[in-house]
């Protein structure tokens, strides 16, 4: 089943001759996600990070950057005016004050996401005209509304505390903020494929080399 199909207002004469392909990879915070798309790199396809190209847009004095800057302050600022993005987290995930850190958040994104939006497309357009094979890794399935550019969606699935542990190891947060992370992330209500990563390493990659894409 093709969940999303490439609008022809939006991508003119490309599908008909070039077979190349534009996967969806999504999940929940801590659920493999980075390490499918690492999967699908080693064969040879782009890997469009949502999550890269957002946080490139903090760069200094950029528009995003003055943005961000309005809402949130200079206490947000390095010495060097790169944005702390661990200041800017204890914001907008702030597991104490959970209804200010969900607007703070709103915020963000609505700041963010036109541009990661845009960055995302002009990707794509440049890629798929030299028929490259493109994933792109998005957690703000929702949020993000890059469905329409997807032809088929990789869900990856992880039980929720086998989550929580992998992303409390590689961030150093805690569970409360864990929480506060993923209340925003939803998986998309329909996929073509759905791959279980709860066990070893090399049991996912296996997973993956068998799907049919």
């Amino acid at each position: 089943m093709v969940v999303a199909t490439i609008r022809a207002t939006t991508w003119p004469t490309i599908r008909p001759t070039i077979r190349n392909m534009i996967l969806g990879i999504t999940g929940i915070s801590g659920s493999g996600k980075h390490t499918a798309a690492h999967f699908f790199e080693q064969k040879g396809w782009v890997i469009l990070d949502a999550d890269k190209i957002a946080h490139r847009s903090y760069r200094p004095y950029t528009a995003v950057w003055k943005a961000v800057i309005r809402e949130f302050g200079e206490g947000i600022l390095n010495t060097d005016d790169t944005i702390n993005r661990v200041k800017l987290g204890k914001i907008v995930f702030n597991a104490s004050e959970p209804e200010v850190s969900k607007m703070a958040l709103s915020k963000l994104n609505q700041i963010i996401h036109p541009y990661m939006k845009r960055r995302i497309r002009n990707e794509i357009h440049r890629h798929f005209r030299r028929q490259s094979n493109i994933a792109i890794v998005v957690a703000l399935w929702r949020e993000s509304g890059l469905e329409d550019c997807c032809e088929k969606i990789l869900l990856i699935k992880a039980a929720s505390e086998l989550r929580s542990r992998r992303i409390q190891g590689r961030d150093g947060i805690s569970p409360e903020t864990y929480g506060m992370r993923i209340q925003n992330q939803t998986e998309p209500p329909q996929s073509d494929f759905v791959v279980e990563n709860s066990g070893s390493l090399a049991d996912f990659r296996k997973k993956l080399a068998q799907l049919e894409l």
